[in-house]
C-alpha cells in the first residue's frame, strides 16, 4: 500500500492526457482560470531546479493553494495531537491486532531497516510502516521538502496570498483510519517497502518528463485491493476538492493550486471530472 500511495503522488496522468509536456495545467472557464500542478511530496536535492511551468503557474497566480498547511506539523501542540492518533486505542499491542504471521514479518523488516519493533509495539501499523518508509527514504537522500513544502515557503517569502483546501488535523484522521490497521495492509506495504528502490528514482524522471507508465496500474491495483481506503483518500477528497476549484473559477483572482499528482489522473481524477463539466484543460507550456 506504501507504494501504490508513493507511485500516485509520483506519477502523471496518461490515457486522455496522454501527451503532457509538464506537471502544470491551465483550467479556463471563460475569461477565469485557474493553474494545477502536481506535488511530488519528497524530493531529494538533485531534483531542483523543478520543472519551469510551476515557477510560471506561480508567478501568474495572485494565490497559493496547497492541500493542507504542512507547516503545523512543526506545531509541538499539533504534534502531541499526532501521537495520540499513532498509538493502539485500550492499551492494545501491535501482536494483538496482527496474525503471528505478519507480526513476524513486521518485526524483521523493522530489524532490517534499523528500528527494533518493540520500540514501537503500542503504535498503529500505518503508524510503524510510515515511519519504517521515512527512514528508507532518508537513506535513499530523500528530504521532507517536495513541491507543494518549496512553493508554501516561496508564498510566505513572497507575500502572496495563502489558501489551503482542508486541515491537517484531517489528513491524520484520514491516513491514521482503520484500514490502514489489519494484516493485509501490513503485508502488502512490506512487500512495497521492498520495491522503493528500483521504483522510486523511475518515477522520479517521469514526473520531470511528463510521462508514465506506471499509474494505471497503481492506481487500479489501489482500487481493487484497498477500494475503501481508495474512496477515502482520492475520490471523495477529489469531490470536495472539485466544489472548491469551481468556485475559485468564478473569481477574477488567479489560483495556483497544488495537488498530489494522485488526485489529478483517473476515473475520478480532477482533470477528467474539470473537463467533463465543460472547462477547458491544457497544459501550460
Amino acid at each position: 500500500m506504501q507504494k501504490l500511495l508513493f507511485i500516485l503522488s509520483f506519477t502523471v496522468l496518461t490515457a486522455v492526457f496522454a501527451f503532457a509536456q509538464s506537471s502544470v495545467w491551465k483550467i479556463t472557464k471563460g475569461k477565469n482560470s485557474v493553474y494545477v500542478g502536481g506535488s511530488v511530496h519528497t524530493l531529494r536535492t538533485q531534483d531542483y531546479p523543478l520543472p519551469k511551468e510551476f515557477d510560471k503557474a506561480f508567478e501568474m497566480s495572485d494565490v497559493a493553494v496547497f492541500e493542507a498547511n504542512i507547516n503545523e506539523a512543526n506545531d509541538p501542540v499539533f504534534m502531541q495531537k499526532m501521537v495520540q492518533f499513532m498509538v493502539l486505542p485500550n492499551n492494545q499491542t501491535l501482536e494483538a491486532v496482527l496474525s503471528k504471521k505478519t507480526y513476524k514479518l513486521l518485526e524483521a523488516k523493522c530489524e532490517e531497516i534499523g528500528i527494533p519493533i518493540e520500540f514501537m509495539k503500542n503504535f498503529t501499523p500505518f503508524a510503524i510502516v510510515n515511519t519504517l518508509m521515512v527512514i528508507q527514504m532518508q537513506k535513499m537522500n530523500f528530504t521532507p521538502q517536495g513541491v507543494d513544502a518549496y512553493y508554501l515557503e516561496k508564498a510566505e517569502k513572497n507575500k502572496k496570498r495563502i489558501e489551503f483546501l482542508e486541515t491537517m488535523e484531517f489528513q491524520i484522521r484520514l491516513f491514521y483510519g482503520s484500514d490502514m490497521m489489519g494484516d493485509d495492509y501490513v503485508l502488502q506495504a512490506i512487500k512495497d517497502l521492498d520495491d522503493l528502490k528500483e521504483i522510486i528514482p523511475s518515477l522520479i524522471t517521469q514526473w520531470h518528463n511528463g510521462t508514465s507508465q506506471i499509474t494505471d496500474m497503481a492506481e487500479k491495483e489501489m482500487r481493487e485491493k484497498f477500494p475503501n481506503l481508495y474512496k477515502a483518500i482520492i475520490a471523495d477528497r477529489n469531490k470536495n476538492w472539485l466544489i472548491l476549484i469551481e468556485d475559485y473559477l468564478t473569481t477574477k483572482d488567479v489560483e495556483f493550486i497544488i495537488v498530489g499528482l494522485a488526485h489529478l489522473h483517473g476515473n475520478n481524477g480532477l482533470l477528467k471530472s474539470l473537463k467533463e463539466k465543460g472547462y477547458k484543460v491544457e497544459y501550460l507550456k
